[in-house]
């Protein structure tokens, strides 16, 4: 494990500055980045899921979408809201071998579902690919349909703390593991040198592994966010 509080305490007083303007200024660069789930924990019953997408230090939208197989073993992906009824947040639920509108209660079979420019009273259309044993969803078209979710208000990083010491980073070959103190829900960010945000996601356990496979080499900011404080540390991946 490295050791990042010396490292931090070499440049104190101007890096913390420097990393929180640059988080504040700048949370949405995505292009090229992706969300992966395993094929596997796909099944005819929906998945659901979500990612934070973060407008301003005061105002995120959670997006969320779903991935289930048809009858005939597809895998389909959908935004969890659609073009007439997104304002009612009301989302879809599963009615056998349909997906269900929960506002004005219109069923669509799942094996339709993945059909680009279909419009209306239906989930809202979301691309993936397959790549080997995952399913790959683009950052940009998650973005692409915030429009189809609430605002709701976000804590920002006004009041960003070192990362404590019963906080435990370990950096591995293509994995960030976090030990944490406690299992509380928490919101766990990365992000470039940049301010860029590489990943966005919930834990509500102890401990966690994040996949940086598609890191470069480099330093990234970690930050954790928990009902009352939101903390940082710097890891650096080398391969």
């Amino acid at each position: 494990m490295k050791n990042y509080t010396a490292f931090l305490s070499k440049i104190s007083g101007i890096a913390p500055t420097i990393i929180l303007i640059m988080i504040i200024l700048n949370l949405n660069s995505l292009s090229g980045l992706d969300r992966r789930h395993p094929v596997s924990e796909i099944s005819t019953t929906p998945n659901y899921y979500s990612y934070n997408y973060i407008i301003n230090s005061t105002t995120m939208k959670v997006i969320d979408y779903f991935i289930v197989k048809d009858g005939s073993g597809n895998i389909k992906s959908a935004f969890n809201a659609c073009e007439v009824c997104y304002k009612a947040d009301k989302g879809y639920s599963q009615r056998g071998d349909k997906m269900h509108c929960n506002n004005c209660g219109n069923e669509y079979p799942i094996e339709n579902l993945g059909t680009q420019g279909q419009g209306g009273c239906w989930p809202g259309y979301l691309p993936h690919e397959i790549s080997g044993d995952e399913i790959v969803i683009q950052i940009s078209d998650l973005e692409n349909g915030e429009y189809l979710f609430p605002a709701e208000p976000y804590s920002g990083v006004s009041d960003i703390k070192n990362l404590p010491t019963d906080f435990k980073l370990f950096v591995k070959e293509n994995e960030l593991e976090i030990r944490m103190p406690s299992a509380i829900d928490r919101n766990i960010r990365i992000f470039d040198m940049n301010s860029h945000i590489l990943s966005s996601l919930k834990c509500s356990a102890n401990e966690l592994s994040i996949n940086t496979f598609n890191l470069s080499c480099g330093i990234y900011i970690l930050v954790v966010e928990d009902e009352k404080n939101s903390y940082y540390s710097l890891f650096n991946v080398v391969r």
